[in-house]
């Protein structure tokens, strides 16, 4: 994807408010030609990024906040206002009402420990229900959808009878250090040139998730193991910068 596509994305999605990953996603995705999964993939990301860059303005309001919420406002009307994912407000709110961190977590997995506040719990119930991106069931979902994501490269693997090992096989194993999720022990023959690993991304691969990647992770592998197959499943931007492997999503290995 080409910036000027990814920027006008970004800039369309804005005109759906709220934290709600699918907002807008179908709407923009087929008024600018692209696919609904990149265009979903793109929004989770620019408000995960948008809450990290609104954390302390919203904390250091908090107190507002919560006197807004007494006076009657629920924490998904003030997050909408505030712009403000309701779960992390929540939170915000919560250390307000004099709960401690501890108890904040324990409530958040299990909102039958709030016992003297009907309206609190109800919130709760209805925030956490539709959250897509903080609770402990969305991180588990995100999770299981990466496992997936790695499942098919194996598959792809396996069908062309090529021999590797995963990352969680080499972890159990005597391997130490950054390990890809594919490691081959021979080096296959891809478009006329060899590769080592492959790593696996259910990501979309904008600037700022590539710069993480590499840096944390793509670059070692490198250092370790030589040229490699980085594979960002929703797509990726075109300027991205690659030293010592190569950047694919996964239509470009026949993958649907």
């Amino acid at each position: 994807m080409d910036l000027d596509t990814y920027y006008q994305l970004i800039k369309e999605l804005g005109n759906y408010p709220g934290y709600g990953v699918h907002s807008g996603v179908e709407e923009v995705a087929k008024k600018l030609n692209q696919p609904y999964d990149s265009t979903r993939a793109i929004r989770s990301q620019y408000l995960q990024r948008k809450s990290i860059k609104n954390h302390y303005r919203i904390k250091d309001k908090a107190g507002i906040y919560y006197n807004e919420w007494k006076n009657g406002k629920s924490i998904a009307e003030i997050a909408l206002d505030v712009d403000f994912p309701p779960v992390l407000l929540a939170n915000f709110l919560m250390l307000k009402m004099r709960f401690s961190k501890k108890k904040t977590k324990e409530i958040m997995k299990n909102t039958n420990l709030v016992k003297k506040n009907k309206r609190l719990k109800d919130e709760l119930d209805e925030i956490l229900g539709r959250d897509e991106l903080y609770t402990l069931r969305s991180h588990d979902k995100q999770s299981a959808e990466g496992n997936r994501r790695e499942d098919r490269i194996g598959d792809w693997l396996d069908k062309k009878n090529i021999k590797y090992f995963t990352e969680n096989e080499l972890r159990a194993g005597t391997v130490e250090g950054k390990t890809p999720d594919f490691l081959l022990p021979e080096p296959i023959d891809w478009h006329g040139d060899k590769y080592n690993w492959i790593e696996s991304k259910a990501s979309f691969g904008d600037e700022y998730i590539h710069r993480k990647n590499h840096g944390k992770q793509v670059s070692k592998y490198v250092e370790l193991y030589g040229q490699g197959i980085l594979v960002y499943w929703y797509g990726y931007l075109n300027v991205l910068k690659s030293r010592g492997y190569t950047i694919v999503d996964r239509r470009e290995m026949g993958m649907e």
